[in-house]
């Protein structure tokens, strides 16, 4: 059935050819696909736009007041950079080192212990313990790193959003089957790590907080219920009981996914040498509660999402490694500033999108339809771009060591920026979409990160009981679908007299699901 339904898609298998042509569909004018297309290929960012390197930033022309809204593209590649200038895999946490397996509370203002945790100490409990330094207390490895104190390896976390597939035991039969070879980066997806890191505006903000551990949660949904007594004003942010989960505007986050090597070359993915993968050794440890399919090894960056504060609603861009099989598949790929389109493009057109591959069905009456899993030129890199990497001195030397990354590895120019986002609609009303074709493995074609962290939130117990990752529509293929476009107000608040908050959200982080409860201290 599988077969015959999808034949013409089939024709994308994992294993093919890069450099294969854009458009493969009969006849000379845009079919209808491409005027589905039409409306995701939208150049984002102003002809203005430009930026220069100065003290390890990049920093936008003077004329450009609102960069993150007037050049999202150029803005999504300063946040790659800057980030990778920082070591984010290296100095900043990640998800199980903000929020620690057995929390200790904070300590009273002034206080110390070996029962709290102190915002700011390097000696809170547990940080001498080896294997898992936050066992016990948030812990932000560049400040032990600065103190000549070298952190554990990273750790892989849980996927946030996965579902329940195991790799060892299926991979022969997944690689061959007709739903794999369909959609490839659901099957990447469902047998790589996921690290989210946080810069440390956005750990220090959860550790002063107390919003590392399950109960500080449920604390900040009851401060937001009691906030409505005060109604119609206000509490402001910073203040004790604030009626909201609200992160500082220099948070940043990077959710980066890496495959075990092993595990890549057996799904077809094969390092070429013009495109290195950054590499990097990670250990996986009973403590973090990890799937069964993660394991210590080498493994391989494949994709990256980056999140900024620079806007209320978050600024959010998705970047793919180049070769990734179906990279620019269901939704294309859009980069008005870092690298031109390799498209035959028609006289006249702007050169920031990459139209996903197509063919048609040759089913009797026929239509064009998506061909999928096969890979995509990488483009000509803009001078704006190359400019940038320069300045910053990134991806300037050939990688080295495989177990840690640096900046200056040249494997980081493998990577594409896949598209921005800045606002839950555009200016017709029309839903916006940013998809990875490796993390929303599945579901691309609904992928919404603004509306998807929107959903982000706490209930009365301190955890994500209310609303899901996924909502209950199902694609063709029966997996569950992202939401997108305005979010509804009746997500979180019940609407009577007087209202209740339903639903907190935590300023569209998801990781808060992650939060335990205070460990039992006899």
């Amino acid at each position: 059935m599988v077969r015959a339904l999808f034949a013409g898609l089939l024709l994308g298998a994992l294993a093919v050819a890069a450099g294969a042509p854009a458009a493969l569909a009969a006849g000379s004018g845009p079919q209808a696909v491409d005027y589905g297309l039409y409306f995701l290929a939208d150049p984002r960012d102003d002809p203005a736009c430009a930026q220069r390197a100065e003290q390890g930033r990049l920093v936008a022309d003077p004329a450009i007041t609102n960069p993150a809204m007037t050049c999202p593209d150029m803005t999504a590649w300063k946040l790659f950079l800057e980030a990778v200038g920082q070591e984010f895999w290296r100095r900043w946490p990640a998800d199980p080192q903000a929020w620690p397996l057995e929390p200790l509370p904070l300590c009273p203002e002034g206080a110390s212990g070996p029962d709290c945790c102190t915002p700011g100490s390097l000696d809170n409990p547990g940080y001498d313990e080896a294997g898992n330094p936050a066992r016990h207390c948030p812990y932000f490895p560049g400040r032990h790193l600065d103190a000549g104190r070298e952190p554990p390896l990273p750790r892989a976390q849980p996927l946030s959003k996965a579902q329940d597939l195991h790799f060892d035991a299926e991979l022969a039969r997944l690689s061959e089957s007709d739903l794999a070879r369909l959609d490839p980066g659901l099957q990447i997806r469902q047998s790589m790590a996921e690290l989210v890191f946080r810069n440390e505006a956005m750990f220090d903000y959860l550790f002063e907080q107390g919003y590392y551990h399950r109960e500080g949660l449920a604390g900040a949904f009851a401060a937001a219920n009691a906030a409505l007594a005060d109604a119609p004003y206000r509490r402001p942010q910073g203040a004790a009981g604030p009626a909201a989960i609200d992160f500082p505007i220099a948070s940043l986050m990077v959710k980066s996914n890496w495959i075990l090597r092993q595990r890549a070359e057996a799904l077809g993915v094969v390092e070429d040498p013009e495109h290195p993968f950054v590499a990097m050794r990670i250990e996986s440890s009973v403590v973090d509660n990890n799937a069964r399919i993660f394991e210590p090894g080498d493994y391989w960056l494949i994709s990256l999402h980056v999140s900024s504060k620079d806007l209320p609603a978050w600024f959010w861009a998705t970047f793919e490694h180049v070769d990734n099989p179906g990279r620019c598949d269901t939704l294309g790929c859009n980069d008005s500033y870092g690298f031109a389109s390799p498209d035959a493009l028609p006289a006249g057109a702007a050169t920031n999108f990459t139209r996903p591959h197509t063919a048609q069905d040759e089913l009797p009456i026929d239509s064009e339809v998506y061909l999928t899993g096969r890979r995509y030129p990488g483009g000509t890199i803009s001078e704006g771009l190359e400019a940038a990497f320069t300045g910053l001195g990134i991806a300037t030397e050939a990688s080295g060591d495989p177990a840690m990354p640096k900046p200056a590895d040249r494997a980081w120019r493998s990577y594409r920026l896949k598209g921005s986002q800045t606002g839950f609609t555009d200016a017709t009303g029309r839903p916006t979409l940013n998809g990875n074709s490796v993390i929303e493995g599945g579901f691309v074609q609904t992928a919404s990160c603004i509306t998807c962290h929107a959903r982000a939130h706490v209930g009365a117990a301190g955890v994500p009981d209310v609303l899901g990752v996924f909502t209950n529509d199902l694609s063709i293929l029966g997996y569950g679908q992202s939401a997108n476009g305005v979010p509804e107000q009746g997500w979180f608040t019940a609407s009577r007299q007087p209202p209740a908050v339903l639903a907190l959200q935590t300023d569209f982080v998801w990781g808060f699901l992650y939060a335990n409860p205070l460990a039992k201290v006899d």
